[in-house]
């Protein structure tokens, strides 16, 4: 019987979703298409009565909600140096790893989580670089970074992490 070799744990690992791109890029997609649909549709004559600064608030509207379904599918997941730097959106949180308990995907769970020691509990927090809907690429992504975890030192020791606050 073959011995199982252990693959080395890589010094920096950086993560995103490839279903939560694809999805922020054609929502992205869609609403500008429709928003150029909409103003085509107005008419010549109703199109001439808006100001400059009504089409400008249309225009600003749009493109917010565009960067932020883009800012969502971009989100990212880094660690590297004994810190975990998750990027959810337009938010960017740094976690040492002495902070970090555990990381968990859960079959139910739309993405998964960091599990945060704070004052003697474990705190949830989301993760939306890496997601169930990626099947075992999901997983194969949650067992590295455990596996990363584990050689900078992160432990659960002292923590029951079947008692954690989701907020």
């Amino acid at each position: 019987m073959p011995a199982v070799t252990e693959q080395k744990v890589p010094d920096r690992l950086s993560y995103t979703s490839a279903p939560a791109l694809m999805t922020s890029v054609v929502a992205s997609a869609v609403l500008l298409s429709l928003a150029l649909y909409g103003w085509w549709a107005l008419g010549p004559g109703i199109r001439a009565q808006v100001t400059i600064a009504q089409a400008g608030t249309l225009l600003f509207f749009v493109l917010v909600m565009i960067g932020v379904m883009l800012s969502v599918g971009y989100s990212r997941l880094w660690a590297q140096d004994g810190v975990v730097t998750v990027r959810n959106g337009p938010f960017v949180r740094r976690y040492p790893v002495s902070e970090i308990a555990g990381f968990r995907l859960r079959p139910g769970d739309a993405w998964s989580s960091l599990l945060i020691k704070d004052d003697g509990d474990l705190k949830r927090k989301p993760v939306l670089a890496v997601q169930f809907l990626e099947g075992e690429r999901g997983q194969r992504k949650v067992r590295e970074l455990r596996r990363w975890l584990v050689e900078q030192g992160a432990t659960s020791q002292g923590y029951d992490a079947n008692r954690v606050d989701d907020n």
